[in-house]
């Protein structure tokens, strides 16, 4: 017998045919493209609660040496700066009536999921860079300066900067000021730690320079026939998202890099999950068509990222 509950699971399949195809597009298979899935960017953490609080470590010292009998020195790790992390939710929904999606004239419905679909994938990209828009202003770190500031609060008790000087643009120059920066950084604990650059993020307009930067085989805009260390010694990752650009609030002149231990998490409660209402529970006739998902931004140190506004 063909029932109602049989056509129902036909038309959610149909629609969420269309949406996962379009939601599941891989955008990072173009070069250099970020999205929030890009996990190298956005570490994921997976929770199963509403809300998450973390605090900042200074862990030990560099170690001392001993006397073959002498006593081993002691230090004291310290956490404090605590961060309380809510988990946001994200919906959007449509109703379509039974009239459209039986007849779907000109694959109307079809173009309204695939729309959602595109929409879903869209809010946590922009959700996810808004970490880098408002890195210099108001993404704040558990010590409640910017992300990117020349005020950091350490637990040891010095102050530390992760702005660069800005102005020069992005050339061969400032980046290599960004890379001394960047392996000089010092920890909590006023230890400096050696990081390795692995990303340097930029908007779309920068990316062109930046690729010619750090891929071309000799020094790039130059006459002299001289290697490009970037590409031959370094070997980081260029990588951008129209999501960084001015035309959304960003900057077309801001640039960040970051090395494999910075804390940029993407805290995930639940992923997209769509789900349908059957015409027949409507007193109108009408599906309604409806996805969600569960998740937050945060940064809560400033280690492994510096950058600069141009």
């Amino acid at each position: 017998m063909f029932t109602e509950a049989q056509n129902a699971a036909i038309v959610r399949t149909e629609l969420d045919f269309v949406f996962f195809q379009e939601f599941e597009y891989d955008a990072t298979t173009e070069p250099g493209i970020a999205t929030a899935n890009t996990a190298e960017l956005f570490k994921p953490q997976y929770t199963t609660h509403a809300a998450e609080i973390y605090e900042v470590f200074k862990g030990v010292g560099l170690y001392a040496q001993t006397a073959e009998t002498g006593t081993v020195v002691l230090d004291t790790p310290k956490v404090a700066n605590k961060v309380f992390v809510n988990v946001l939710d994200w919906t959007k929904g449509v109703e379509l009536s039974k009239d459209m999606f039986d007849d779907n004239m000109h694959g109307v419905w079809s173009r309204i999921v695939a729309d959602m679909a595109t929409k879903a994938r869209v809010t946590q990209d922009y959700n996810a860079f808004g970490i880098f828009r408002g890195a210099f202003t108001t993404t704040l770190t558990a010590d409640g300066a910017a992300l990117i500031s020349s005020s950091h609060t350490l637990l040891n008790g010095q102050t530390y900067s992760n702005l660069l000087g800005s102005g020069g643009g992005l050339t061969s120059d400032t980046l290599f000021t960004a890379i001394v920066t960047l392996r000089q950084q010092v920890d909590q604990a006023g230890v400096l730690l050696g990081n390795q650059p692995a990303i340097l993020l930029v908007p779309t307009k920068l990316f062109k320079k930046a690729c010619e930067l750090t891929d071309s085989a000799l020094i790039a805009d130059s006459g002299n026939n001289a290697i490009n260390v970037y590409r031959s010694a370094y070997g980081f990752k260029v990588m951008t998202s129209p999501f960084l650009d001015a035309a959304v609030g960003g900057s077309d002149t801001a640039y960040y890099l970051l090395s494999k231990n910075h804390s940029v998490t993407r805290l995930i409660r639940q992923g997209i999950e769509t789900n349908l209402r059957d015409w027949s529970f409507s007193n109108n006739r009408t599906y309604f068509y409806q996805a969600n998902f569960r998740e937050s931004y945060y940064a809560p140190d400033y280690i492994g990222i510096v950058g600069t506004t141009s």
